[in-house]
């Protein structure tokens, strides 16, 4: 059983000798053993070890999910080097930040990411002089293929000195400052939420008891056959959501550290998806809400036999109540709705498939097993329950710090380990949490995170634009749609359809504003800070009638 005194490749290890032949990963076409599995993550290891990399040495991934960022994640855990997982729809400006902050010795990318592995490695030299590219998916010139990696002897697993309070991972997030920052976890960080969900599974890691199955009786009526189905058995998990994501790396863990099997996709498809979980029995499905709102929408969704499906699990957005209850209506499973973080390794709290269906749908359940939490005023005193304030937690999975920035860690992480999540929050008396608002502006898009500081600041060096303000406003199944206000310099003749056109030039495409609006100038405060909720308001006053408008602003 997997235990936080081990390290992650100490962790898939034990799996693999206890279960050789049991299925762990599904891709596409390529299907893998646990034998096969780290029989690769020991030839990668050798491979990457040949070619330089030390303990503590920095590796970038710009991969889609699949086998081999799996292998590759492992591979580098099992030497002591870092993996620096990055979003494969990153582009040049964005890459050129993190790579120049973390100094890769080597980047393995994709040749269908957002710049392609080529451009990668290309500002990776100029970011991190003599980091190495290694490409996967066709030649790329200058490259070494991530086929030749696995070509040679592997590494053994216990042949490096590697402890689990080494630095495993550095995960790229940002705050309202839109400036990237690296969020340092431990193996210990990493697998600590693994071991936290033993509790919520514990139903079915095990045939379960005559008083277990007396409380599952309930249950039984409620979820059927699929229940008893998924007791004492391997589960099948399925998923889109990348590793350069905390909900990616953590839905890999928790499947493969517990000997379940892994299906990944490496983009959402909803007939896909349909077939997937029909075809390979999917006990869990992973998914952000947006991906969730377009499967119980599916046209013919009941000419699939979903019933062995027993959980959707779902987080890194707002998952709407009435979303939820469709998820439990149409898919007739439970919904899972995980609270968390990157700072706190993902998991903070998590509804149960025991939680009454009004608590999976209205809450994002109760602290995990190991994670303390409060809800705090404003001068980070706890508050009673049934309070709104700040809410703070503390826990084996909290990050290590941001990379390079100890002042900026000092912030959110007090002296008492305690970390503020900048979330406001009520917890009830059975310790059941609602997320009330977020005190930061972050806006969440697909799952997608973006952060207002990042594109105001890209707005504004256009030539013709002033002052730029970006706020998020509702949207379908708690997504937020992105709005753009614009005070043109004087005399500028910019239109909206500029606006747009500049930002796909450049930004992601998550990022790109739906709406871009015109004003004289931005609504402010006496201290001159931009007054977001008016901007928020104009927009959700606002009828939407077509995807930009050059409308003129509103009197004063």
């Amino acid at each position: 059983m997997i235990t936080t005194a081990m390290t992650l490749s100490q962790g898939l290890q034990e799996v693999a000798q206890a279960h050789p032949s049991r299925e762990a990963l599904v891709c596409g076409p390529e299907r893998l053993t646990y034998g096969e599995l780290a029989a690769r993550v020991g030839r990668l290891a050798g491979g990457l070890l040949r070619l330089g990399a030390q303990k503590g040495d920095r590796v970038a991934i710009v991969l889609w999910p699949g086998w081999e960022f799996v292998v590759l994640f492992f591979a580098l855990a099992r030497l002591g080097v870092v993996a620096v997982p990055l979003n494969p729809q990153l582009r040049r400006r964005q890459l050129a930040r993190v790579l120049g902050d973390v100094q890769p010795v080597a980047v393995v990318a994709a040749t269908g990411t957002g710049e392609g592995a080529e451009a990668i490695g290309a500002v990776a030299r100029e970011a991190a002089p003599g980091c190495r590219l290694v490409a996967l998916g066709g030649e790329c010139q200058g490259a070494l293929a991530f086929g030749e990696l696995l070509a040679g002897p592997a590494v053994e697993e216990g042949s490096q000195p590697v402890g689990p309070d080494d630095l495993a991972a550095i995960l790229y997030t940002s705050g309202t400052t839109g400036e990237p920052k690296g969020v340092m976890h431990s193996h210990r960080g990493l697998v600590a939420p693994v071991v936290a969900s033993v509790r919520l599974r514990r139903m079915w890691l095990h045939e379960p008891s005559p008083a277990q199955l007396a409380r599952m009786a309930g249950l039984v009526a409620r979820y059927g056959l699929r229940l008893l189905q998924a007791a004492g058995r391997p589960q099948t998990f399925l998923t889109a959501v990348g590793g350069h994501a905390i909900a990616g790396i953590e839905v890999m863990l928790q499947a493969l550290l517990m000997g379940d099997r892994l299906i990944l996709m490496p983009r959402f498809h909803p007939t896909e998806t349909l077939r997937l979980i029909e075809k390979e029995r999917v006990t869990i499905l992973v998914a952000a809400p947006m991906a969730l709102s377009v499967l119980v929408r599916m046209p013919g969704l009941d000419r699939y036999d979903l019933s062995s499906l027993l959980i959707a699990g779902t987080g890194s957005a707002p998952c709407p109540p009435d979303l939820a209850r469709q998820v439990q209506e149409r898919l007739h499973c439970a919904i899972h709705i995980g609270y968390g973080m990157t700072e706190v390794g993902g998991g903070i709290s998590a509804t149960s498939v025991e939680d009454s269906p009004s608590r999976q749908a209205e809450t994002v359940g109760r602290p995990m097993d190991g994670m303390e939490v409060r809800v705090v005023d404003e001068e980070r005193r706890p508050l009673p329950p049934g309070r709104v304030g700040e809410l703070a937690v503390r826990g084996a999975s909290r990050m290590l710090g941001y990379y390079g920035a100890p002042e900026l860690t000092r912030e959110v992480v007090d002296a008492e380990g305690w970390y503020y999540t900048g979330d406001l929050a009520v917890m009830d008396e059975q310790g059941f949490i609602r997320i009330v608002d977020r005190k930061k502006d972050v806006i969440i898009r697909g799952g997608q995170k973006i952060y207002p500081a990042e594109v105001e600041q890209f707005l504004e060096a256009h030539p013709a634009i002033r002052e730029a303000a970006v706020v998020g406003v509702p949207g379908p199944a708690g997504d937020e749609r992105v709005w753009a206000f614009v005070v043109r310099k004087e005399g500028g003749e910019l239109t909206a359809r500029d606006v747009l056109d500049y930002c796909r030039g450049a930004l992601e495409a998550y990022k790109v504003p739906d709406q871009v609006r015109f004003l004289a100038e931005l609504p402010r405060s006496e201290a001159g800070k931009v007054r977001r909720r008016e901007l928020r308001a104009l927009a959700e006053g606002t009828s939407e009638q077509g995807r930009c408008s050059d409308a003129p602003p509103p009197a004063e």
